[in-house]
């Protein structure tokens, strides 16, 4: 009796190979969209997404006790702002605060004030070069002097009732403009902290 040879039909053959190569091919597609899409940032987290919201109204209130005047804080500034840095230090009989925002896109707006030496704290937040006045800006009515930091970035710098104030970051020049603008004295603690907590709260979008 001959040997018979079991031949597997061609077609089976083929629909596996075709199977596997369209499982394959879903997975690029998924994993490209996960990259490109929202879904990235729980992949691969910026350094925007690793800094949660801050209130930075606690740090305004402290700057206001120690430096005996009142810092400048802004309102009014668009949604997609994300108050996400604040701090506050104190040596001697100087008093520095610092705020920045998250803007949309992938950049941030600085706002640094001050109490004592003007050029010290020049150095400390913009670098040496920020010394050199590169000309002046009216905002909003007020005369800012505009300067370049070490990084090349657009700086505006003012005083205000004793105390220097410079907004500053990689943040296009409108952006830093509209901070500028947005700059005023709280006019009472509960306005004071209802401004700082909108503004704390990340967006739905960064459009």
């Amino acid at each position: 009796m001959p040997d018979t040879e079991v031949v597997r039909p061609r077609r089976a053959r083929f629909a596996m190979a075709d199977m596997v190569r369209s499982l394959g091919l879903l997975v690029v597609v998924i994993a490209v969209l996960l990259l490109i899409g929202p879904a990235r940032a729980l992949i691969l987290p910026g350094s925007k997404d690793k800094m949660p919201p801050v209130d930075y109204s606690g740090y305004v209130r402290g700057f206001n006790t120690l430096a005996s005047v009142p810092a400048l804080v802004p309102s009014g500034l668009p949604a997609g702002w994300r108050a996400n840095a604040g701090r506050l230090d104190h040596a001697s009989s100087t008093v520095h605060l610092h705020v920045g925002w998250a803007v949309p896109g992938t950049a941030f707006a600085g706002l640094d004030e001050g109490t004592g030496s003007s050029d010290t704290l020049l150095r400390e937040v913009t670098g040496s070069s920020s010394l050199q006045s590169r000309g002046m800006a009216t905002i909003a009515g007020e005369t800012w002097t505009v300067r370049r930091s070490n990084r090349g970035e657009t700086t505006y710098t003012r005083e205000a009732n004793g105390v220097f104030v410079i907004v500053t970051g990689n943040a296009t020049d409108a952006q830093l403009r509209l901070l500028a603008a947005s700059l005023h004295q709280a006019s009472s603690a509960s306005s004071l902290g209802a401004a700082a907590s909108s503004l704390a709260r990340a967006p739905s979008s960064h459009s």
